[in-house]
């Protein structure tokens, strides 16, 4: 992706100012760690400190300019001389309806996300604006905010004018090669491909797609095959136990490695070791790899430790502890003939293939919360899950205490890795939109990746099947379609084919939830209301319009979803003297829910609480 395309979305971008604020950080004080709430640009005035990036790490000086995206953790400390910064923070979104292409380009690079450090050449321009700009935005007026934006755009278009002019931007084969050195010089560390990403300088799908189009895997495979080549070296220079070839590698499970190795390369560890002095067994397969390594099946199958003790391909830490357990229970299942007692595999199909199963895993992560409620309508809840950022606790508060149970991965947009790594997880639950992220969690856990948009009763015979609760999954289903029939009736009847409306202020516009929505779809599909002609769409889930359009969209009930991001939005709104003349709102049918239990926790929990809110708006 080249710096024109850069060019091209932030020209199509709808930029707003957020915040602009001043700070000094003295020698020996530091900035600590926090997550960036909007697209930011730091400028150092004068001063000298390590800038840190999520991992990223920047010596910044006077007159330096960093940018990073929302969801980045930014962190200041070696305060070497006083620093003095400016923190410009906006908004950019790209104004809808736009081109896919535009949309594309988003999805392969986006620019407002990627993390960049540089020192202008010609410095007065652009802070001379980010004073101007911290000067008229302090003021307040509606005035000076309106004059604040202008400069937003012209800042901007110098920050950019002045990178195209002093900076080439890497190629693809030098993104690559430092790629691959870094792995080859960090392959017994801990690696995450986002860490990766931000040494090399891109961003995370960037490095995956260039590195496939390179070597034909990705750059976690490359890093599993880099670590699996230096332990066949380690097993024939050095007589030591296998756990300490397998630390030495980057494993902390010796198991795990054990199982990898056998898999690629085609014979154990040990096995490999005593070949060594064997050179006509070496020439039966003289690379030592699996023909599978790399262009073998696309869909790899996985299997999980077994009571009767049948292997699985998964990290546990600490190792020791784990060989231990296995032992145990390998000698515990042992049949009086010294065998192991037969199992029956599980196969989950998923959007990545077929999984197999050899056991019920206890220990899952989630990476989208309406797992939690799916999860827990099963008797289940997961170790570990990714947290709603609509919501003050970020997870169900129907769960009460059992909150505390569940470890926070990150949130659904920006996954923790290195805490999904800590939690050990015996599977992982993920989504398709964290399809660029599904070679680094099959590296953790076997990981089953589903639909985010698919109608709950798809994905909840999944989960039962993972859980052994197929018959349970099935009750939940069968009580919610016989409550949603009796209720539809009464429905009819009250409403007589008048409309309801499901909207959501959001982004200074009005999003309308169309019949494709799958929170909209419990309208209009389960419970038979007469959708509005402007929310009748088969192909999107939504689409946005300005609150003069609310008359045209003339629903006859319009429920609003709000929580703590559009609670000012939303009030805004229905202060207006355009909203108060609406029709509906005159008529008193309008209702007010809230959004993360209506779209976020999607599970039968919180969707029978969201049709009991629908029957008391409606019939009460």
């Amino acid at each position: 992706m080249s710096f024109q395309d850069d060019l091209l979305l932030w020209n199509h971008a709808a930029l707003k100012v957020v915040d602009v604020r001043r700070a000094v950080i003295q020698p020996g004080d530091s900035l600590r760690a926090h997550q960036l709430t909007a697209g930011s640009f730091l400028c150092t005035v004068q001063g000298k400190a390590r800038v840190l990036l999520d991992e990223a790490q920047y010596q910044a000086g006077p007159y330096h300019v960093c940018h990073a995206g929302k969801g980045t953790v930014l962190a200041i400390d070696y305060v070497q001389e006083a620093l003095e910064y400016y923190l410009l923070q906006y908004k950019a979104t790209l104004a809808l309806p736009c081109r896919e292409e535009l949309l594309r380009l988003q999805q392969k690079r986006d620019p407002f996300q990627l993390a960049h450090s540089f020192t202008p050449r010609y410095p007065l321009p652009l802070f001379g604006t980010v004073r101007q700009m911290h000067e008229k935005w302090q003021k307040a007026s509606m005035l000076d905010r309106l004059h604040a934006k202008a400069l937003l755009h012209q800042f901007v278009y110098e920050w950019l004018q002045q990178r195209q002019e002093q900076a080439e931007e890497p190629t693809a084969q030098s993104l690559v090669d430092k790629a691959i050195r870094l792995i080859e010089e960090q392959c017994s560390e801990k690696m995450t491909l986002h860490a990766l990403a931000s040494q090399v300088g891109c961003q995370e799908r960037q490095l995956q797609r260039l590195f496939k189009a390179a070597l034909a895997v990705g750059p976690m495979e490359y890093l599993l095959r880099v670590r699996l080549e230096k332990a066949k070296d380690l097993l024939l220079k050095l007589n030591v136990p296998l756990m300490d070839i397998a630390e030495a590698v980057g494993f902390t499970d010796s198991y795990y490695f054990s199982r990898l190795f056998k898999k690629y390369v085609g014979i154990s560890p040990s096995q490999f070791r005593k070949m060594a002095g064997q050179p006509e067994l070496c020439r039966q397969n003289p690379s030592g790899l699996s023909p599978s390594f790399i262009g073998g099946k696309s869909v790899p199958l996985y299997s999980i430790i077994d009571e009767n003790g049948s292997h699985s391909q998964r990290k546990t830490a600490p190792a020791s502890a784990a060989l231990a357990a296995h032992r145990s229970k390998r000698a515990k299942q042992a049949d009086p003939e010294g065998g192991v007692a037969k199992t029956t595999s599980k196969y989950i199909r998923h959007l990545r293939g077929e999984l197999e199963l050899d056991r019920l895993p206890e220990k899952i992560a989630v990476l989208d919360y309406q797992y939690i409620d799916q999860m827990y309508a099963l008797g289940h809840l997961p170790a570990g899950s990714v947290f709603a950022t609509t919501s003050p606790s970020g997870l169900p508060e129907y769960l009460g205490e059992k909150m505390s149970a569940i470890k926070r991965l990150g949130t659904k947009d920006h996954p923790d890795m290195t805490a999904i790594a800590e939690l050990s997880p015996e599977l992982i639950v993920c989504t398709d939109t964290h399809a660029h992220l599904y070679d680094e969690l099959v590296a953790i856990a076997p990981t089953v990746m589903l639909g985010r948009n698919d109608d709950w009763r798809t994905t909840l015979p999944v989960l039962g099947k993972m859980l052994g609760k197929e018959q349970e999954a099935q009750h939940v289903i069968d009580a919610y379609n016989q409550k949603i029939v009796h209720l539809k009736d009464a429905i009819a009847a009250k409403l007589g084919g008048k409309t309801v409306s499901l909207i959501r202020p959001r982004d200074n516009m009005i999003r309308l939830h169309t019949t494709a929505h799958r929170t909209a779809r419990i309208l209009y599909r389960d419970l038979g209301i007469a959708p509005p002609p402007m929310a009748m769409d088969s192909k999107r889930t939504s689409s946005y319009i300005q609150l003069d359009a609310m008359t045209e969209l003339n629903a006859d009930h319009l429920f609003v979803l709000q929580d703590d991001t559009n609670a000012a939005l939303t009030s805004a709104y229905q202060e207006s003297a355009l909203w108060r003349n609406l029709s509906v709102v005159k008529a008193n049918h309008v209702r007010t829910f809230d959004t993360t239990m209506w779209i976020g926790f999607y599970g039968p929990v919180a969707i029978n609480r969201v049709v009991d809110e629908i029957a008391d708006a409606l019939l009460s």
